[in-house]
């Protein structure tokens, strides 16, 4: 048997028919908003150099044939977004952004969750700089959970990483530590989810994209990389 699974390119049919769905979906997200029924409107959106959607969440669809990932995250970049990638239809759209469809190459601006295009990537929109430093930003949204303290308890110099029942707190410790600065960003950005080895999801930590700028997310980062790190086991309750 191969390891390798058949590249499969939808038609340009299953292609518009799995936008459409996305962008259904994101209606009940962000406000029940009218999506166009019009298809020859659809075609020529979609086919246009640059220009305006019907539907009312996507403001902008331009063709990018050339579109490279490097070029997307320095674009991304410099509207202080954050990019995610999403494979087939289990695009992600979180909300206001920017995104590229790697099937019909085309980079839509959209106000709304459900906005985005199918598979591809996606730039998150993040609020505005509002200056806090690093330390503060700890203090004020972290030192809760990663120091076990929150207000004038919190000093803002430890940090314990968690680990589930049966781990290892050295390698926990190790894995923190070995983690690129990016990859931290993107935690404290997107959160951590996941499934755990008994079939239960988990939710260990909140994202922060929609409530700090981009810039916040990473002075918070550096300056948690300069703390050195404890490990603390966690179980919940009686979990299997």
């Amino acid at each position: 048997m191969s390891d390798k699974a058949p590249t499969i390119k939808p038609s340009a049919t299953l292609a518009a028919a799995a936008m459409a769905g996305l962008l259904g979906a994101g209606a009940s997200a962000c406000g029940k908003l009218p999506l166009s029924k019009d298809k020859k409107d659809d075609q020529a959106a979609t086919t246009a150099t640059a220009t305006t959607s019907a539907d009312p969440k996507v403001t902008s669809k331009k063709n990018v044939p050339d579109m490279t990932f490097a070029l997307f995250a320095e674009q991304c970049k410099g509207r202080s977004g954050l990019v995610e990638t999403h494979a087939a239809c289990g695009g992600a759209g979180r909300c206001k952004g920017m995104s590229f469809n790697k099937w019909s190459k085309d980079v839509i601006e959209h106000t709304c969750k459900g906005g985005n295009t199918c598979a591809g990537m996606s730039c998150i929109d993040t609020p505005a700089d509002t200056n806090l430093t690093g330390e503060a930003l700890y203090q004020k949204s972290c030192s809760g959970c990663h120091e076990g303290m929150t207000g004038e308890q919190a000093d803002g110099t430890k940090f314990k990483v968690f680990y589930p029942k049966g781990g290892d707190a050295t390698k926990a410790v190790a894995d923190f530590s070995n983690r690129s600065e990016l990859t931290h960003v993107s935690i404290v950005a997107f959160g951590t989810q996941g499934t755990n080895p008994s079939g239960y999801e988990y939710s260990n930590m909140p994202a922060y994209y929609s409530k700090y700028s981009r810039a916040e997310i990473e002075r918070v980062v550096t300056y948690v990389r300069t703390l050195t790190p404890t490990a603390e086991e966690y179980q919940i309750l009686s979990e299997p």
